[in-house]
């Protein structure tokens, strides 16, 4: 190997940790994109949103479902309160006392159509108080879900573009080592292990990793095939970087 080609294979080395640290960095992105996030959390606040509607909108349903009753029982207490009527009036009764229980029972009818009629209004006032609320809330659902479609539409394109991106990383870094020997690779295998950069790229007698200065004696090393030449302070594998 010659001493332009020892250089070479040590700066793809460094080429391929890089291109590592893109996909390290592309993968983590790809999980906490900002407009995925944000549609998340909107489709949360959407589904609250919802449940809440449907309260109210059973609520309605609910006051209307008492006032039908209301209104039937109402219906079925003046009907009778009619015929307590016809018949206290009638003249067909007599008798003192059965004339007296007679007119209680249709004071009595009175009251509960009163109360009756009362409740019904109060319910009446509440629906449509209710009806207002609901039908806003209607409405608003519909502009929410609008505004949820258009953030997962761009929270899609997002996580397409991310991973279209991490797609062409992992093509360049298989593409890359191709490139490098494989005694070469092992060795970078081994040493990744640690965690962190281990290859450094030298610019200026300085170590790209520490920033360390490096040895004069330590540039001659680098250039010399077959050697590989490591950071005093850090330990890295020292390439190349201002030849």
């Amino acid at each position: 190997m010659t001493m332009k080609q020892h250089v070479a294979q040590l700066q793809k080395l460094w080429q391929l940790q890089e291109l590592e640290q893109k996909i390290l960095q592309q993968e983590q992105g790809l999980q906490n994109i900002a407009s995925t996030k944000d549609y998340r959390q909107k489709k949360q606040d959407y589904q609250a949103f919802q449940e809440n509607l449907k309260k109210d909108e059973e609520e309605l349903a609910a006051a209307k479902k008492r006032q039908r009753r209301k209104e039937l029982e109402l219906q079925t207490t003046m009907e009778l309160l009619a015929r307590l009527q016809q018949k206290l009036y009638s003249g067909e009764i007599k008798n003192i006392r059965e004339l007296e229980g007679l007119e209680k029972k249709v004071q009595v009818k009175q009251k509960e159509k009163s109360k009756l009629e009362d409740d019904i209004l109060l319910l009446m006032e509440s629906i449509e108080g209710k009806e207002q609320a609901v039908l806003i809330l209607q409405k608003l659902q519909k502009e929410e879900y609008e505004k949820l479609q258009r953030l997962k539409a761009r929270a899609q394109k997002d996580t397409v573009n991310a991973r279209g991106k991490l797609h062409d990383l992992n093509g360049r870094h298989a593409a890359l080592r191709q490139e490098i020997d494989g005694a070469l690779l092992k060795k970078y295998t081994e040493m990744s292990r640690r965690g962190g950069r281990c290859i450094s790229r030298v610019q200026q007698g300085l170590c790209g990793i520490c920033n360390v200065s490096l040895p004069s004696s330590f540039r001659a090393r680098m250039l010399t095939p077959g050697q590989y030449v490591f950071c005093e302070n850090c330990g890295s594998l020292l390439v190349p970087g201002d030849c």
